[in-house]
This record gives C-alpha cells, sequence and structure tokens, in this order.
C-alpha cells in the first residue's frame, strides 16, 4: 500500500497530507515522552537497562511480526530472487494473453508449463533484505542500532539525566562526520553552527553536574560506584547512534524496506540484551534479571513498550508525509511533553537556564529547517529546468532530468531517517 492509499484511509477529509503528517508527528512525540515516563519508573524500580530493552523489543516485534506476514515486496531489494522470477513470470503471462509473442524471458521460463499468475511471497520470507548485498547493511545496521539502544537505556540508568542527555545529543555531531566520510555527504557551514547550538541548549536545559556541580536531585545517582561508566554507555551510544544513521542513510539509498530496517533492529537488540544482561560484570552495574510479578512494575512495562510500539510505527508513516523542514521542527515537541511530565509526574519544576536551552534547540532546529528549505528549492529549480529542456527534448535530457529528481530525494530522504532513528530510542 502506498503513501497515498494510507492517508485516504487514516486522514481527515479536512486536513492536507502535511497537515495529517504534522499532526501526527505530534501525537508520536507524545508517546514516546509518556513511553520515557514509564521508562524511567521501571528503571527506578530497580529493573536493569537490559531487561527494559528485552521487553521493549518484544513488544514491538508482535506488531512488526504481523506486517511482515502481511506486506508484500515491490522490488529486488525486498524480495530477491524470488520476487524478480514471479514479476517476470507474470509479465510472461500477461503478454501472451495480450498476444505478444516476444516474451524475451530465460528458455527456463519459457518452457514452464504454468499458467497461473503466481503471488508474491511476504516479506516475512526476506525479513533481512532480498539481495546479499542489501542484506549485508540491514544485517550490520540491526547490530548497530541494538548497540545503539543498549547503550541509551543504560546511559539514563547510570547517569544524571543532564550528563545523559548532554552526551547524548554528541550523536548528531558524529553523524554529520561520519555520512561526510561514507557516504560522500556535503557539510554546511548551518550544520556546525546548529550542532553547537543545539548542543549549548542541551547543556542549558540538563545542567550537567560535570559543568553545573550536583544536583540534589540527581545526587543519589552520582554516588553510586559505577556511575563513571554512564559516560562510557553514552560515548559509545552517540557513535553507535550516529553510526546507525548513516547506514539507514545508506540503506535507503538502496531501496532497503522500513519493516526489514526495523525488523533487523528489533532482532539484535534482542539477542544483544540477552547477551549483555547475563554477563557478570553487567549485572553488577546494571542489576540481575527477575521474574516480576508486581502488578504496578507490570503494568509499566507493558506501557513503556506500547507507547514506544506505537510511537515507533507512527513516525516511520507520518515522516513520509509530513516536510522535512517543518517535521524536524514539530518534532521539538518532546521537549514540550518532556518538561510537561517532569513537572505533573515528577513534581521537578523547570529553573530559568531550561527556558534559556528550549530557545537555543528551537533555534538550532530552525537552521536545520532553513537549510533544508534552501536545498529543496535549488533541487526544484534545477528540476524544472530540466523538464522544460526535455519538453520536446531528447532521451538524453530526460535521463539527466530523473537522475536529478532521484539525486534530489537521496538528499531528501536523510533528514527524515535521522529523524526516524534519532540515537535508536523509539
Amino acid at each position: 500500500m502506498n503513501a497515498t492509499n494510507e492517508t485516504m484511509l487514516f486522514r481527515p477529509s479536512w486536513l492536507s497530507v502535511e497537515s495529517w503528517g504534522l499532526l501526527l508527528l505530534v501525537i508520536c512525540e507524545l508517546l514516546h515522552a509518556v513511553m520515557g515516563v514509564f521508562l524511567k519508573l521501571c528503571s527506578s524500580s530497580g529493573i536493569p537497562s537490559t531487561e527494559l530493552v528485552l521487553v521493549r523489543s518484544l513488544v514491538e516485534t508482535v506488531f512488526i511480526l504481523t506486517f511482515l506476514c502481511t506486506t508484500k515486496p515491490k522490488s529486488v531489494a525486498h524480495g530477491g530472487a524470488h520476487y524478480e522470477y514471479v514479476s517476470n513470470h507474470n509479465a510472461q503471462l500477461r503478454r501472451q494473453a495480450e498476444g505478444d509473442g516476444e516474451t524475451g524471458m530465460p528458455e527456463s521460463m519459457e518452457s514452464s508449463t504454468t499458467t497461473a499468475l503466481l503471488p508474491q511471497r511476504p516479506l516475512l520470507f526476506t525479513p533481512f533484505g532480498g539481495t546479499r548485498k542489501v542484506q549485508k547493511i540491514v544485517v550490520i545496521r540491526g547490530i548497530v542500532g541494538g548497540i545503539t539502544f543498549i547503550m541509551y537505556f543504560a546511559t539514563l540508568k547510570l547517569l544524571p539525566l543532564g550528563d545523559a542527555i548532554t552526551l547524548l545529543s554528541l550523536s548528531p555531531t558524529f553523524t554529520i562526520f561520519l555520512a561526510a566520510m561514507f557516504l560522500g555527504e556535503p557539510i554546511f557551514p548551518s550544520h556546525c553552527v546548529a550542532t553547537v547550538v543545539s548542543l549549548a541548549g542541551a547543556i542549558c536545559i540538563a545542567r550537567p553536574s560535570i559543568i553545573f556541580g550536583v544536583d540534589e536531585g540527581n545526587s543519589w545517582i552520582a554516588d553510586s560506584p559505577y556511575y563513571w561508566v554512564g559516560y562510557i554507555t553514552a560515548i559509545l551510544g552517540s557513535i553507535c547512534g550516529a553510526g546507525a544513521m548513516a547506514l539507514m542513510r545508506g540503506a535507503g539509498t538502496m531501496g532497503v524496506h522500513t519493516l526489514q530496517l526495523v525488523w533487523s533492529f528489533l532482532v539484535f537488540s534482542f539477542i544483544i540484551a540477552i547477551v549483555f544482561g547475563h554477563m557478570e560484570w553487567v549485572e553488577r552495574i546494571d542489576g540481575v534479571w527477575s521474574m516480576h510479578r508486581d502488578p504496578k512494575i507490570l503494568m509499566y512495562l507493558a506501557a513503556m513498550g506500547l507507547t514506544g510500539t506505537a510511537g515507533h510505527v507512527m513516525l516511520n508513516f507520518a515522516a513520509r508525509l509530513a516536510p522535512a523542514g517543518m517535521g524536524s521542527i514539530v518534532r521539538s515537541s518532546n521537549i514540550v511533553w518532556a518538561y510537561v511530565f517532569e513537572v505533573v509526574v515528577f513534581q521537578q519544576v523547570p529553573q530559568s537556564t531550561t527556558w534559556v536551552g528550549v530557545l537555543l534547540i528551537f533555534v538550532s532546529l530552525a537552521i536545520i529547517a532553513f537549510q533544508k528549505w534552501r536545498d529543496d528549492r535549488e533541487v526544484a529549480a534545477v528540476d524544472e529546468g530540466y523538464r522544460l529542456l526535455t519538453d520536446g527534448g531528447s532521451d538524453d535530457d530526460g535521463a539527466g532530468a530523473d537522475e536529478t529528481r532521484r539525486r534530489g530525494e537521496n538528499e531528501a530522504a536523510p533528514s527524515m531517517i535521522q529523524e526516524t532513528e534519532n540515537g535508536g530510542i523509539s
């Protein structure tokens, strides 16, 4: 089902497609904030971060398996050799039905006695991609994303909240340089300015103890003998998160299906959580797994998994509908939701520096959105120029227009991919 059909099913008639996408992003960020509340409640109950990752992965796996069983591939990258065989076979039968004797099929297929159209197998048969090249990047992305997931949960558990947010905010910085090194993406001055401004905003909002000193609200965490491990997991999580985003961008240019990327992420998060969770040195730092029978804890776990899954699925849907620039700004609503819950649930009133930080974050997002808007205008202008030239022009010019359009799509995709996979936490 394409995006147009999906919007026809779910979009209210009085909303445009882009407005519907932006509204879904607001709801998505609300769900992620609610998930964060339940995550903090679970971790404060003594549940190891690796166990939380396992529960979170299991809940989403149920839904993703359902989608894999019902979604059909649309390219060789999705379905592999079987997709290609079925597509060619069905095309041959259609041509024969139309009286076209030139099948252009391999001899093995021309001699086939099958006369019925063959159905495509669902993505469940190729959950990691349809070709070796695709499978390689999907598996690597899953491993890196799984490690990022573990590092994120561990950082929130081990560090004061301020230190965790500040250090995890370094991920976009690493992403810019990794994408430039391995994907050849340009680095604009605005990217560097936005990174510095957003990091300054995160520092003002979080008030990390390494800069502002230990606050009374988080001193009990800093007093832990293993709190220093949180700084290591934060840096590793930022680097791995940047790597996961770069891999997602590369996968996007190869036509990898979103469900295959999410499935790989869940599978390796599940495996890594079990492996790490039962290591002796991890148990000393993070805690020991146990069966939970307390109805309150079970409710927290279920709510964390369900809200996180709903937010993740909605984000992947909304990101295709909302304009990238405005989408980046709207996603900043998670800051508002987070502080609403911070006051209502945890009874913590933001300090004056918090509002300075919020302003800086919005400024950084506005810089990114403006750069994206300029890029889109330039691509659209070039594309329009090629279109005018190819009205009655040669096929070569048409190929140039197609290439320009593809290049513009590839430049636009990373923004949404980065939003989707920011730290792998959703």
